[in-house]
């Protein structure tokens, strides 16, 4: 396996797809908080990271010789975590822009 290739590029995949969606976040609406009002726009925006975390699993594929699905699922899996982990590591560093309120409630009473 070359796991140089797999976690260099899960962790540019997981930091171009948090970073990218948390700007767009804050740049479109305001906040993470703005963006959760709006369903539709929520659920398209989870689309973002998804896109690179897939091209990352495909570049993956096509730079290895031997075992190409098992090292892109490998990038992918990394590469989904990272991510998660990214943005909740930005949502503590920035709670007023990147927090998605959890209860229904408080997101339509504002």
């Amino acid at each position: 396996m070359r796991w140089r290739l797999l976690v260099i590029t899960s962790f540019a995949a997981a930091v171009v797809a948090c970073g990218l969606w948390s700007t767009l976040a804050i740049a479109l609406f305001g906040s993470a908080r703005e963006l959760a009002r709006h369903d539709p726009f929520l659920l398209a925006s989870a689309a973002l990271p998804l896109v690179f975390i897939v091209y990352a699993g495909v570049f993956a594929y096509r730079h290895t010789a031997r075992r190409r699905k098992t090292q892109a699922m490998i990038t992918a899996v990394v590469a989904l975590f990272l991510t998660i982990g990214f943005y909740l590591a930005a949502s503590q560093l920035l709670p007023n822009r990147l927090v998605i309120p959890r209860s229904y409630q408080e997101r339509h009473t504002r």
